[in-house]
């Protein structure tokens, strides 16, 4: 039997702080940095069941008994302040991948015909968690700009531009790539993340941004003497940079996501 994917969406917002009880000041304020003071967000929550089509009411889950089920999960979240008034956050810092546990916990895994395959909890337009049975997954989102010239040396000056067009300019052009940072694991003990940011955030500017922001691909980047550079290439020697480093600290690299343009956008997994 074909299994479809049914998806409803949530939304609440609900104020917190990540802050280690057991921590100096000092330590909390370098674990967390900017998020070790009380704040907010509104969250949005995506819950995903999957199975096969009941023959006899067409559906997967009846949206209809879906809705309370989820709303009974969020209202235990929405308008709260996390850490001192959700029990399950006493002893657990409310960050985005422990309040995906959380919810995850609360909701059935079978309804209908269908079973809770995942969640995604997006807490701002640069950070979102999924969450599988068997799987969690952080992504942070970054910007660079850069410019770069699409020109294959072993073609014609003819060849190249009806193989590049306009990315075959002699001067070259630029663009605002958006980079996806995709970790996977478990949500540390102590931090509540998979991965903090401000050390993500520290290899993201080692590798990416020291190399390749407001800079010239083929002109600054040795890398790309030997390969042309698409945002193929670019996407695959970001990938490799990210994995060699953060391997090297503990964590493990899931997939990067590189879009060009609003249009186009490349993804290279693990």
């Amino acid at each position: 039997m074909q299994q479809v994917t049914l998806a409803r969406r949530a939304y609440f917002s609900a104020g917190r702080r990540l802050w280690h009880p057991g921590w100096s000041e000092e330590r909390n304020r370098e674990a967390f940095g900017k998020l070790a003071s009380p704040h907010g967000h509104d969250y949005v929550l995506d819950v995903f069941y999957g199975g096969g089509i009941d023959d006899d009411n067409g559906m997967i889950v009846n949206i209809t008994e879906l809705k309370p089920v989820i709303a009974q999960a969020v209202q235990q979240l929405a308008g709260r302040f996390l850490d001192c008034e959700v029990d399950y956050f006493s002893t657990r810092r409310p960050t985005v991948e422990n309040i995906v546990n959380f919810l995850w916990s609360q909701l059935p895994q079978h309804m209908g015909t269908g079973y809770l395959t995942r969640l995604c909890l997006q807490e701002t337009n640069r950070v979102w968690v999924n969450k599988t049975k068997d799987a969690m997954q952080v992504t942070r989102s970054y910007e660079f700009a850069a410019a770069h010239r699409l020109h294959a040396p072993q073609l014609s000056a003819e060849q190249n531009q009806e193989l590049y067009d306009k990315c075959n300019n002699l001067y070259g052009h630029g663009h605002n790539y958006g980079l996806e940072v995709t970790v996977r694991g478990e949500p540390d003990t102590e931090t509540g993340s998979i991965i903090p940011f401000a050390e993500l955030d520290r290899i993201v500017e080692a590798e990416v941004f020291e190399h390749y922001d407001h800079k010239h691909l083929n002109e600054d980047c040795p890398e790309f003497t030997a390969i042309i550079p698409t945002s193929e290439n670019l996407a695959r020697v970001i990938f490799d940079r990210l994995q060699t480093r953060l391997q090297e600290a503990g964590y493990q690299l899931s997939k990067i996501g590189l879009h060009e343009t609003q249009k186009n956008y490349f993804e290279v997994e693990a």
